[in-house]
C-alpha cells in the first residue's frame, strides 16, 4: 500500500460533525473530564483492522504507527496525530477528506472507515484519547509554549519536550469572538498561570494551568505583556492597532487581577519589559523617539530622549537574565538598540546593530550570550552575539513567513519563532506569503507556523504548523 500525498491515515470522515471536547477548552496538567464513554481499546480494534498493516514495523507510512497508544500519540513525520480533547483539530481527522492527490490507498481497496467507527474515534478524542489505563496525553507535561492564533481566536499550547501541539484553547468556545485578536503572552515562571492580551476584544485573560479561564478584565487595546517573577504585578502596553489609546500602560495586580493606568506621557506607548530583580518598567512610543522608565515602588517616571530624524517605531524591548542589558527592535530604522541598564537614568544607546528589515520580537537565551529577532518584512531570523554585540547569523529557511513572535525553552537548546503567514502587498516583504501548510485545506486554517531553531547548530529542525496567524509566544521559564 503506497502513501499519498500528506500524512497517510486510514480515516475518512463522513459527514460527523467534531466538537471541541472536554468542557470546550483543553487541558493539561490535572486533567478534568467527564469519564470516558469510548475506550482506547475499542479503537485500537478499529485501527487493527482498518490501518495497521501500513502504519506498524520499522518504516510505517508517514512516519506515523498505529499499533499501540504510545505510537499514536508520539506522532507522525508531521508532528502530532491527535490533539486531546480537539478531534477538529487533530491531524488524524481533520486531513481524512481535505488530502492532495488521490483517494486515500485504503479507499482504492475499498478499506473505509463506516460512520459509526469515524464518530468512535473522533468521541475517543474528544474525551482527552485516554489509553487503557486512563492516562491523557502529556497531561505531565511543564515544559510548555503558548502561541496566540491572533486570527482565529486560538491559542495553540506546544510541549517543548516533542516540539508538538498537545492542547488547543478555543477563544470562541469561551464566549469571545473570531476576530477577538489574542495577540501576546505572559507566563508565570511556575507555569501556574498565563496571560493573554486581546487586541480587538479590549480584554486581558488570566488561564491557569489546566487552561480554564480564571479571570478577565478590560483594557482599551492592549498589546504587549510583561511580568516581573520577583513581584505582584503584570505589565500591559498598547497594541500597534491603536492609533490613540491612552498615554497610559496598565498595572495589573496578578493576585487578583485589580489594576491602574499607569500614565507615562508618552503617545501610543508599545515596546514594554520589566528588569528583573529591580522592578523597572520600560516602554517606548511608536510616535517619537522617547522611551519611560517607571518605577513601581516610588510611582515615579524618568523619560529619556533618544536621537533621530525620524521616529525609530520602537517595537518590542527584552532584557538580559542578569538585568544588565536591554534590547529594542526599530521597524523603520533596522537597527537593534542595545542599552546598558547600569546607566540608568541614562538611556543612550551603548551599541545600534544592524539587522535585516522590520525587526519584531527579540528574545534573550537563558545564559544572555545571544539574542534571536524575527525580522517581519525579510522572512529571516538574527542571531546576536551579545559579546562582541555583532550579528553572528542570519537564519532563513522555509515557515519564516513574516515572523512575529520569539520565545526559548528553559533549557536553551531552541528559540522558537512564530510567523503571521500572511498575504503582503508586492514589495512589503520579501517573500510575501510564502509558507505553504503540508496539507492543502481548503480555507487555509493551519497558516501559522512556529519554526524551531536549535541553539547549538543556529539551525531550522521543525516547523510546527498552527492555526491562522502565528503572534506572540510565551514560555514557561522552568528548568
Amino acid at each position: 500500500m503506497s502513501a499519498i500525498t500528506g500524512l497517510s491515515i486510514c480515516l475518512t470522515l463522513l459527514g460527523s460533525t467534531l466538537v471541541t471536547g472536554g468542557e470546550g477548552i483543553a487541558v493539561l496538567q490535572g486533567d478534568t473530564a467527564k469519564a470516558a464513554a469510548v475506550s482506547y481499546d475499542d479503537v485500537q480494534r478499529v485501527l487493527d483492522v482498518k490501518c495497521v498493516s501500513c502504519h506498524s514495523g520499522p518504516k510505517p507510512a508517514r512516519g506515523l504507527r498505529l499499533d499501540s497508544w504510545e505510537a499514536l500519540t508520539a506522532g507522525s513525520d508531521h508532528g502530532e496525530a491527535i490533539i486531546a480533547f480537539d478531534a477538529r483539530r487533530s491531524l488524524l481527522v481533520e486531513l481524512t477528506t481535505k488530502l492532495v492527490g488521490g483517494p486515500h490507498p485504503a479507499e482504492i481497496n475499498s478499506i473505509t472507515l463506516n460512520e459509526r467507527e469515524v464518530s468512535l474515534v473522533s468521541d475517543w478524542i474528544n474525551e482527552g484519547a485516554r489509553s487503557e489505563n486512563g492516562e491523557i496525553p502529556f497531561a505531565g507535561a511543564d515544559q510548555l509554549l503558548y502561541a496566540a492564533n491572533q486570527s482565529v481566536a486560538i491559542v495553540s499550547v506546544i510541549d517543548m519536550e516533542t516540539n508538538m501541539v498537545v492542547r488547543t484553547v478555543d477563544l470562541q468556545s469561551l464566549g469571545f469572538p473570531e476576530n477577538a485578536s489574542p495577540h501576546h503572552i505572559a507566563v508565570e515562571p511556575d507555569g501556574s498561570h498565563w496571560y493573554l492580551s486581546l487586541i480587538a476584544a479590549n480584554q486581558i485573560l488570566k488561564f491557569d494551568s489546566n487552561n480554564e479561564l480564571v479571570q478577565s478584565i478590560d483594557f482599551v487595546r492592549p498589546g504587549l505583556l510583561a511580568l516581573d517573577p520577583k513581584r505582584e504585578h503584570l505589565f500591559a502596553a498598547r497594541s500597534m492597532a491603536a492609533v490613540s489609546p491612552p498615554q497610559a500602560i496598565g498595572m495589573i495586580r496578578r493576585s487578583d487581577m485589580s489594576f491602574d493606568e499607569v500614565d507615562i506621557f508618552l503617545p501610543r506607548p508599545h515596546a514594554l519589559a520589566v528588569r528583573p530583580g529591580a522592578g523597572t518598567v520600560y516602554t517606548a512610543s511608536l510616535a517619537v523617539n522617547q522611551i519611560a522608565m517607571f518605577y513601581p515602588e516610588d510611582e515615579a517616571i524618568d523619560l529619556g530622549i533618544l536621537e533621530g530624524d525620524r521616529p525609530h517605531t520602537f517595537i518590542v524591548f527584552a532584557i538580559s537574565p542578569d538585568g544588565r542589558w536591554m534590547v529594542g527592535t526599530t521597524e523603520l530604522t533596522a537597527s537593534l538598540f542595545v542599552f546598558d541598564l547600569s546607566r540608568e537614568p541614562d538611556m543612550t544607546p551603548v551599541d545600534t546593530i544592524p539587522v535585516n528589515a522590520a525587526p519584531w520580537h527579540p528574545v534573550f537565551t537563558p545564559d544572555g550570550r545571544s539574542v534571536y529577532v524575527g525580522n517581519n518584512w525579510d522572512n529571516t531570523v538574527n542571531v546576536i552575539d551579545m559579546e562582541t554585540r555583532t550579528l553572528a547569523k542570519v537564519i532563513e529557511g522555509d515557515g519564516l513567513a513574516q515572523p512575529h513572535g520569539a520565545a526559548v525553552s528553559p533549557d536553551g537548546r531552541f528559540a522558537y519563532i512564530s510567523s503571521r503567514n500572511l498575504e503582503m502587498p508586492e514589495g512589503h516583504s520579501k517573500y510575501g506569503h510564502m509558507y505553504t501548510p503540508r496539507y492543502d485545506l481548503g480555507d487555509n486554517a493551519r497558516a501559522g507556523t512556529v519554526v524551531v531553531i536549535a541553539t547549538e547548530t543556529q539551525s531550522i529542525v521543525k516547523i510546527i504548523e498552527i492555526e491562522g496567524y502565528g503572534a506572540g509566544l510565551g514560555a514557561t521559564a522552568r528548568n
